[in-house]
């Protein structure tokens, strides 16, 4: 009986990898829950319509986490190989695919975004309040599919480290942010 080769990555490694990548897992909820508290002290109908507008922008999102699974597992296995210089390529082609797909989300979103959220709401006067909150959020999708990308092609390439820290950083900066721009930017009731 002949012993086969250790498995590469012991739990020292599973967890070097793993415990970075809870915060980028949970950056969403975080984001939203800045977003819901700060929202929440304008009253019930804000609230409501930002509710509507978090469920329908997470789906856009939710839908298209390929960006990042697809991208991880195929840099994966092109820097597991030694082939760096195509796992590189990878993350640069998901990239380009996020950009289109998320220039894509911003005009079909701003054309959906009235019907999605007249379904959704039930109410018109809290799916008004929606459509405004959504438009303004789905002009960030480019971005938010960007970093779905990202984030697949450096844990593809076994860097959780770095996307802990952009979101750490991108949650820190909505938190001073939001209240600025919700509260200071005018009457949104």
């Amino acid at each position: 009986m002949t012993r086969s080769a250790p498995i590469a990555g012991g739990p020292r490694d599973i967890l070097r990898l793993a415990l970075p990548a809870l915060p980028v897992l949970a950056a969403e909820p975080l984001f939203l829950l800045v977003d819901t508290a700060v929202v929440g002290r304008l009253g019930g109908l804000p609230l409501a319509s930002l509710a509507v507008a978090a469920v329908l922008f997470a789906q856009v999102t939710t839908q298209l986490t390929f960006l990042s699974y697809g991208t991880t597992a195929r840099a994966a296995r092109f820097y597991g190989a030694g082939r760096r210089s195509a796992a590189v390529a990878e993350g640069v082609q998901a990239t380009w695919l996020a950009l289109g797909v998320g220039l894509l989300v911003v005009v079909l979103g701003q054309l959906a975004a009235a019907p999605l959220a007249g379904l959704l709401a039930g109410d018109p006067v809290i799916a008004e309040g929606a459509v405004s909150w959504l438009r303004i959020a789905l002009l960030g999708a480019p971005l938010v599919l960007v970093t779905l990308a990202g984030n697949g092609w450096m844990r593809g390439v076994q860097d959780t480290r770095r996307p802990m820290w952009i979101v750490i950083g991108g949650n820190l900066l909505s938190a001073l942010l939001c209240p600025l721009l919700v509260h200071g930017a005018g009457d949104w009731e």
